[in-house]
């Protein structure tokens, strides 16, 4: 039997569930880098804010979305909303994840000594470790394509009722977000991938859908090991997510264009 020139890709490895009740540890703690869920935060933790996100502020690369067509494969799973963009290529702006960075896609950065209640309307959720390599992109789950491996790396971003905590656990890489940030009544969107050094993580509150929204905050994690092209030798990246796995609802956005994700150097700036 012929054998495979290459290793087996790896798209997404996940670790079986822990289950985190908010009614008995509703704070998230990062504890000298490390993430902990506790009834209580530490003694002298600063406790952030959930940051109400501002439709004024504008960061990542802009386009006009020219249509925007919901369909609902999956009724009591979620509905999907293909965007078409006036553009023949997508470029995400490469941004470290600061505080404002993060604030600005509606989302609120947790550092090392700091602290978070975390709000949800259903108090059980599960924590999950995983390991994305650096081809999980590379996927399209909107184009009958399976788990093949692609040539491009579409547009792939949700919100949904529940919170996301992305914690950024990997002891040699950091952890890479994409975001969006969207206008339908403007017709407009904004991209960005954020840089998430080790030891923070990005707390993302319930974002239920609701009439009349001027603005949505979009985010997505199958790009997370951007930062194994850097040269690191490494094919992979470890995160820790927590979510909620059963009955929950997404809201998925996509298009199906080709887009690039330039790198961010160990200095902060994105390369040209």
């Amino acid at each position: 039997m012929a054998q495979p020139f290459f290793d087996p890709v790896l798209f997404i490895q996940e670790d079986a569930p822990t289950a985190v009740d908010l009614l008995q540890t509703p704070y998230f703690c990062n504890i000298d880098g490390h993430p902990h869920y506790r009834a209580t935060p530490p003694e002298g933790q600063e406790l952030r804010v959930a940051a109400a996100m501002d439709p004024g502020v504008e960061m990542g690369n802009e386009y006009h979305v020219l249509s925007a067509t919901t369909t609902h494969p999956d009724p009591q799973y979620g509905n999907q909303t293909q965007l078409e963009f006036q553009a023949s290529e997508v470029k995400y702006q490469a941004l470290p994840a600061t505080r404002q960075a993060a604030e600005a896609f509606g989302m609120t950065l947790i550092e090392p000594g700091q602290s978070i209640y975390i709000t949800s309307p259903q108090p059980r959720l599960s924590l999950v470790d995983l390991e994305f390599g650096m081809f999980a992109g590379h996927r399209s789950p909107y184009e009958g394509t399976g788990n093949r491996l692609l040539g491009k790396v579409c547009t792939d971003l949700e919100h949904h009722d529940f919170p996301h905590i992305f914690t950024s656990i990997d002891p040699h890489l950091p952890l890479v977000i994409s975001v969006g940030k969207y206008w339908p009544q403007t017709q407009k969107i904004r991209l960005a991938d954020l840089w998430l050094p080790r030891g923070h993580a990005l707390y993302v509150p319930p974002r239920p859908k609701l009439l009349g929204q001027t603005c949505l905050a979009l985010h997505g994690n199958r790009n997370s090991a951007m930062a194994c092209w850097q040269g690191t030798g490494r094919s992979s990246v470890r995160t820790q997510t927590l979510l909620q796995t059963e009955n929950s609802y997404f809201y998925w956005f996509w298009n199906e264009l080709p887009s690039t994700h330039p790198l961010l150097d160990p200095r902060g700036t994105p390369h040209a």
